[in-house]
């Protein structure tokens, strides 16, 4: 490097937490600056139509008064413009005509009013090169006022992440993925937050370490933004997409550990796996619930055990929610996405490789890729070779490695020419992945209905009459399944 060159600033991220009064106080009191900030009181007002015209079509218009400054911020699709106003009353023509008249259209003459406001009260502090905001207050709407007690650290990714963990060594950081505009909106039911599907995986020419870096973090930010999604009461898609993402990073993770092994890839999928674990209890209550409904409910509607099976049901999914929400709350959850996060800002991976293994990181994400999507599909021909004479354990297995490879080949996929190929190889393979979930669901039904109170005439019967639906559909779907894995067996993968 040149004496007088400088390296780039490294980009800056921003990351929020949950947190106790006591606990800001005391991360206050050791984070020291001087000379002192002093705390500033921010109030931010969305306004809108009766209706939310605006926030339904995506617009945000908000105004905010800091000390004796007024201004206003319009946002859509990521891009907003702020301008200054001289009362706390947004003026739509200061921000031109090119933002005025996708509002007028929207409006069509309506008032603006008051939505819902933030009242917050920050103060500011620096450890090194990160701020730490420190803001307490509450979030008003026209029903009800939500506190706010939260940590917001800004900058560098490593020293950011570095320092979020050093803090929940000795204090309760809880993980907050909405921001308090996010919330806002939610609260007054504008726009209820739908959840997070999995991302579109790597596109056009990359190499393997920036490709580790990017599905790492793909899975990451699907189950973070889907734990926003659940704490505002969507919870069963919400669910389902979390553990889809722990299930994709447990397998990009372990590809990766197979090609340049780190200790830490073994140790945040076996963190994953504990999540996706968790999580399935309420899951599966879910998908018994909706096979009930859609099967034995149908075709006996008036059979009087039911009613409590449905109960009993209910109360085991209630259950199942209590863990997930109590598991969320527990800060063992955020220290493990933190450590994640720390281990991507430092590409820890790298640590103590062979310059040969270092080497093989600079090579194209493509070749890796071709590489394990054929093992995989050897190795799914493999254990599915006598799949219509094997029992439920034995299609399960074959299933968890189909699901590597489906996994596999949504991640890497963007990275071949052949769309046409990579379209019927993903179509072959997602069908007999879902014909192979549909027994699977049949399979932990009967376990399930193993847990339920037979005790009465009535509940027995009930049961009877489902594990009897069970078995008959388990037995019916041997001709399509053999029909599926013949056309899987006759596919070859696309990076062939």
């Amino acid at each position: 490097m040149e004496p007088n060159a400088t390296e780039p600033a490294a980009p800056s991220i921003m990351v929020r937490f949950s947190l106790s009064a006591a606990d800001a106080v005391a991360i206050t009191a050791a984070t020291t600056q001087d000379p002192p900030s002093r705390a500033r009181h921010l109030t931010e007002t969305w306004y809108d139509t009766s209706t939310h015209t605006l926030l339904r079509h995506g617009l945000a218009l908000s105004t905010a008064k800091a000390r004796r400054f007024h201004t206003q911020t319009l946002s859509q699709n990521g891009i907003s413009v702020t301008a200054p106003i001289q009362e706390s009353l947004p003026e739509p023509a200061a921000f031109g005509p090119g933002w005025q008249e996708p509002l007028d259209t929207l409006q069509q003459g309506e008032p603006l009013t008051p939505a819902f406001s933030t009242q917050i009260k920050r103060l500011t502090r620096h450890s090194g090169a990160v701020e730490l905001r420190f803001e307490s207050g509450f979030i008003q709407t026209s029903t009800e006022k939500l506190p706010v007690n939260e940590l917001e650290l800004h900058g560098p990714a490593a020293e950011t992440y570095q320092l979020a963990l050093a803090l929940s060594d000795k204090h309760t950081l809880i993980w907050q993925a909405a921001s308090l505009a996010q919330r806002g909106i939610w609260a007054i039911g504008a726009a209820r937050p739908a959840a997070t599907k999995a991302g579109p995986g790597l596109t056009g020419p990359i190499c393997l370490d920036d490709a580790v870096a990017a599905l790492t973090q793909s899975c990451l930010t699907q189950f973070t933004a889907n734990w926003a999604v659940f704490a505002q009461g969507t919870e069963v898609e919400a669910v389902h997409q979390m553990r889809v993402a722990m299930r994709r990073l447990r397998s990009v993770l372990g590809l990766f550990n197979r090609g340049f092994a780190a200790p830490e890839f073994a140790i945040f999928r076996n963190e994953a796996k504990r999540l996706a674990t968790l999580m399935g209890e309420a899951r599966n209550w879910d998908v018994f619930t909706a096979l009930l409904r859609a099967g034995p409910l149908q075709a006996f509607p008036h059979e009087p055990g039911f009613a409590a099976m449905l109960s009993q049901c209910a109360d085991h999914r209630a259950a199942g929610y209590t863990a997930i929400r109590a598991l969320l709350a527990n800060p063992t959850t955020t220290r493990f996405l933190l450590s994640a996060e720390l281990f991507l800002a430092r590409h820890g991976w790298r640590n103590g490789l062979e310059v040969e293994a270092l080497a093989r990181l600079t090579a194209p994400a493509q070749d890796f890729a071709t590489a394990n999507l054929e093992r995989l599909h050897r190795k799914v021909r493999k254990r599915g070779k006598h799949l219509l004479r094997v029992g439920a354990h034995e299609r399960h297995l074959t299933r968890i490695e189909l699901k590597k490879l489906r996994y596999t080949a949504d991640l890497f996929g963007g990275l071949f020419d052949s769309r046409g190929k990579i379209r019927s190889y993903n179509r072959t393979t997602a069908a007999l992945q879902e014909e192979l979930g549909l027994l699977n669901d049949l399979t932990t039904a009967h376990d399930l209905l193993g847990r339920l109170d037979a005790t009465t005439p009535d509940n027995a019967k009930a049961i009877g009459i489902v594990l009897g639906w069970c078995a008959h559909a388990a037995s019916g779907n041997d001709k399509q399944l053999g029909k599926l894995w013949k056309d899987f067996t006759e596919t070859k993968p696309f990076s062939a």
